[in-house]
């Protein structure tokens, strides 16, 4: 594995945010009657104790010094670490810079430390045993916030992550490791005291052994959200057994299969721009028991091959049985090229596998321009007849749920248009259609509106609720792409772009 910018702006780009800005400012206030009355230090301790959390840590050291009043308020106070605040100003990028401050401020504060953000230091086997120690304090002083990334110039094998890691464990609430080797953990024992309160769980272009991950996933009875971000095959294999986890992730990774075999609260599984380790392999996504899954996608209809429970569904089928259908689905977002006949008979066999999903996203993949990759050749034999969309089959969530489409990458191809009309002409509780063209040019906005015109008429709407009816075409805004802070929010019903 080599580096590259586009492969870290991903992985930072989902890293959590820092909790506190270097903008803050603080100074010890006057009052406006030239009193001289300092009303910020007349507050409480736990009030100032709360100011100083909210500062980057060097200023919260330095209140120290604006008078008697704050003298010792920060080695009581739960601050908050975050490494980008300890980077030299004004001087040429240093990558270990930052290390030697870390230690002494680990080493110098009692803690506890509610968050702790390292994202900034170059470590290599030389600090091995300084990152032993920090994880160890941080152990100690109850860290409940970590976020631990390394710079390496190159991690063709990365480093690996030292046991003490497990210690933190007893405290943590959230944890992102970032290009990582995972501590192996064979032999060790399972038990829910290793992680007793994570709840998210972000593992970034780094390697973790399936086993790991079976561990890690057996050890955190409250983990909620777990992440594999631009990971590379390592695991290839994501087998989720989990009764706590609700969000399920791969991003921008590279895996053989996702197996959801034992998760009874799983709400959301998202696997966005994840292709199979080698290339002219699939990526097998299975689903076992999954009662509550709501949402889902983007299922690939180039790269992916569905199984719900132990059937395979194949393109074409148009009889599925109650074992291989999802009703729990709500939000479901397919990619698909239209103008491979094979793929669109997959996208509508995989509709009939959720009877009862009421907003469809669908992502073409036809056009030279699109970013979200457009895998393999289309052959001259993969053409669709022109009496094709008039002989599909029922499809049991398009005429009784659907609610809302948005069509996103529509570049206006047959058979787009044709898979358009089918749902139009069929949804009777449909109400809101978004086209997404792949650019933000005014000029196609315009052209595609007055090709798809016609299809605006209610004559064409099998819709019963015409009084709020709407069709839309949209550009997409200039470097407008899903970002993981809204597919990894499970306030957001509907996490997909919209």
């Amino acid at each position: 594995m080599t580096t590259s910018p586009w492969l870290d702006d991903i992985m930072h780009s989902c890293l959590p945010s820092s909790l506190v800005s270097s903008a803050a400012f603080l100074s010890a206030a006057i009052s406006d009657d030239g009193g001289g009355e300092d009303r910020i230090s007349a507050l409480s301790d736990d009030l100032l104790c709360n100011v100083v959390s909210r500062l980057p840590v060097k200023d919260a050291a330095r209140t120290n010094a604006l008078s008697q009043r704050w003298r010792g308020l920060w080695r009581g106070t739960h601050l908050v670490l975050d490494d980008s605040h300890l980077l030299p100003d004004g001087r040429p990028m240093d990558w270990s810079a930052p290390a030697a401050a870390v230690s002494r401020i680990l080493a110098s504060h009692p803690g506890p430390f509610r968050c702790v953000r390292l994202a900034n230091n170059l470590i290599d086997a030389s600090k091995e045993d300084a990152l032993a120690e920090w994880l160890r304090l941080l152990a100690d002083k109850g860290v409940e916030d970590l976020t631990i990334v390394n710079r390496p110039l190159s991690f063709d094998v990365p480093l690996q992550l030292p046991p003490s890691l497990l210690c933190c464990g007893a405290s943590l609430r959230r944890l992102y490791l970032g290009v990582w080797l995972f501590p192996f953990t064979s032999g060790l024992p399972r038990s829910p005291d290793v992680f007793p309160h994570l709840q998210e769980l972000g593992i970034c272009h780094g390697i973790t052994e399936e086993r790991d991950l079976e561990y890690l996933l057996a050890c955190s009875p409250k983990l909620e959200t777990l992440a594999l971000i631009s990971n590379y095959c390592y695991p290839d294999r994501v087998c989720i057994g989990s009764h706590s986890l609700r969000c399920l992730l791969l991003w921008h990774s590279l895996v053989d299969e996702v197996a959801v075999m034992d998760a009874p609260r799983l709400q959301r599984l998202i696997v966005y721009c994840t292709h199979p380790a080698e290339t002219g392999r699939n990526i097998n996504v299975k689903i076992g028991y999954a009662p509550e899954i709501a949402v889902l996608g983007y299922l690939d209809t180039a790269t992916h091959v569905l199984e719900i429970g132990n059937t395979i569904i194949k393109a074409g089928v148009t009889n599925v049985s109650p074992n291989t259908v999802v009703p729990s689905v709500k939000v479901l977002a397919l990619k698909v090229r239209f103008r491979v006949s094979e793929e669109v008979r997959t996208l509508l066999t995989f509709l009939r596998c959720f009877p009862e999903v009421e907003t469809l996203h669908i992502m073409a993949s036809d056009n030279d321009t699109d970013y979200y990759d457009d895998p393999g050749e289309v052959k001259a034999g993969d053409k669709i007849n022109s009496t094709f969309w008039q002989g599909v089959g029922p499809i049991k969530c398009v005429q009784s749920h659907v609610k809302k489409v948005v069509f996103d990458q529509f570049s206006g191809g047959t058979n787009q248009v044709g898979f358009l009309k089918l749902v139009l002409g069929r949804a009777v509780l449909l109400q809101k259609v978004i086209i997404v063209l792949a650019g933000p040019d005014p000029i196609m906005v315009s052209e595609v509106t007055r090709k798809l015109q016609p299809l605006a008429s209610k004559r064409m709407w099998a819709t019963k609720v015409l009084d709020t009816t709407s069709l839309e075409v949209r550009g997409r805004a200039s470097g407008h792409v899903w970002r993981y802070s809204r597919a990894s929010d499970l306030s957001i019903s509907d996490p997909f772009i919209s």
